[in-house]
C-alpha cells in the first residue's frame, strides 16, 4: 500500500507539471519580457492568498485529479499536494497573478487568480483551459 500512495504521488506531480505546458520563454529569449515577471509584488498581495485553499471543483485537463489538492501559502512559499503528497516551493504574488518554482527546479509556472465571494479562481497560463475552484480551509 505504502508503494501504491508513492507511486500515486509521484504521477500526480509529474501530471500536474506536465499538464500546464511548456511554451514560457524567459526573458530574453525573444527579445521581451513575461509581462507577469516584469509586475512587482507587495505584502498586501501576499497577504490576500496566505493559509490553505482547496481545489473544491476543477475544469480542463486532469480535473478529477486536481479536486482535493491542497495550495498552502505562507509569505514567499507556497506548497500544494494531496494524499500525504508535497511538492514545495517558491511564490510570487502580485494583485492577479502567482507564480510557483518548486525547490531545486528551474521551471516557474505562472497562475491568474481572482475572487468569486469567498471562492478563489485560479487559471493556469498556459495549460489549456485548467480552471481551479478554490475554498479556504
Amino acid at each position: 500500500m505504502k508503494t501504491f500512495k508513492a507511486i500515486a504521488g509521484i504521477l500526480f506531480a509529474v501530471f500536474m507539471l506536465t499538464g500546464c505546458g511548456g511554451n514560457d520563454k524567459k526573458a530574453g529569449e525573444n527579445g521581451s519580457e513575461n509581462k507577469n515577471e516584469s509586475v512587482s509584488a507587495t505584502n498586501k498581495d501576499a497577504t490576500v492568498l496566505e493559509g490553505a485553499w482547496e481545489i473544491k471543483r476543477a475544469e480542463g485537463e486532469m480535473a478529477d485529479l486536481n479536486a482535493g489538492t491542497v495550495y498552502e501559502f505562507k509569505g514567499s512559499k507556497l506548497s500544494f499536494g494531496k494524499g500525504g503528497f508535497t511538492n514545495p516551493g517558491s511564490t510570487v504574488v502580485t494583485d492577479s497573478t502567482f507564480s510557483f518554482q518548486a525547490d531545486g527546479n528551474e521551471l516557474k509556472f505562472m497562475y491568474d487568480y481572482r475572487f468569486n465571494g469567498d471562492t478563489l479562481v485560479v487559471e493556469m497560463q498556459n495549460s489549456g483551459g485548467q480552471i481551479f475552484h478554490m475554498i479556504k480551509k
